[in-house]
């Protein structure tokens, strides 16, 4: 994450350079205290780093993923490839291509998600990958791969031993698991589950209320409560941004009238 900020890792460089200038010195005076400076010195370098992290992550989503949580998707993946779209590093090129898949899925630009996914490399962005995928897939109603998509996502999870990689990991997976239960006409688990989100009081991300807002109110229409999909439907309307969910709540109204 640093690396995405010029400055703080020139500052790094910097810390560093200081270390060793004034390790020379402290060396030249003290020359049997090499081992001495030398925990000094991966003490020094190692705070440093993780003070430059925490400042650099503040950073990131501030100035960055506040825009994907308020639903300013479009400004979300321009302010993304500003910073790191031109990048070599395969790495950073697979993380932001995860970050420009997410905002595809949310923006319904499949062929664009399609197209940021296959430039996933590494294998802590798959979970990702095999969701957004998912995404892809069903959209398509090309389930059969959809499914190997959500399989891929259960093999993951079983595999995982970092618990909040496994529980993101399980999250992607249920999603896919309901998304499946509504296209198979099963609306009653995902009716509740969407119901109690949101009445949660829990703070949440705008993105996430909408999403869920859009979802419980297309679940009321097909379940033939057609009344009380209005509120849920206007909630995603006109606070959806450039989402799809914003897009496909309003077809939804104009059909209810």
């Amino acid at each position: 994450m640093i690396s995405l900020y010029k400055r703080l890792f020139i500052t790094y460089f910097f810390v560093g350079a200081l270390c060793m200038i004034g390790g020379y010195a402290f060396l030249t005076r003290f020359p049997n205290l090499f081992i001495v400076y030398l925990i000094s010195l991966l003490l020094i370098l190692t705070v440093t780093i993780g003070i430059l992290h925490r400042i650099s992550k503040k950073k990131f989503e501030e100035e960055v993923m506040t825009h994907f949580y308020n639903c300013r998707v479009r400004v979300f993946i321009e302010e993304v490839t500003n910073l790191m779209g031109k990048r070599r590093d395969r790495q950073i090129s697979s993380f932001y291509a995860s970050l420009c898949a997410t905002g595809y899925d949310v923006l319904g630009d499949y062929d664009a998600l399609y197209a940021s996914c296959q430039n996933i490399k590494l294998k802590s962005h798959m979970p990702v990958y095999h969701r957004r995928m998912f995404t892809y897939y069903l959209s398509r109603n090309e389930l059969d791969y959809a499914k190997d998509a959500l399989d891929a996502l259960s093999r993951l999870a079983e595999s995982e031993k970092i618990p909040a990689e496994k529980k993101l990991i399980i999250q992607f997976e249920e999603e896919c698991k309901r998304a499946l239960r509504i296209r198979n006409g099963e609306y009653e688990e995902p009716l509740n589950y969407y119901g109690e989100m949101i009445k949660s009081t829990d703070p949440m991300p705008l993105v996430s209320r909408v999403s869920w807002s859009y979802v419980y109110g297309e679940l009321l229409y097909l379940t033939g409560e057609a009344e009380a999909a209005k509120e849920p439907l206007l909630f995603a309307s006109s606070r959806g941004g450039d989402t799809r969910y914003k897009k496909q709540a309003d077809k939804l109204l104009e059909k209810i009238g």
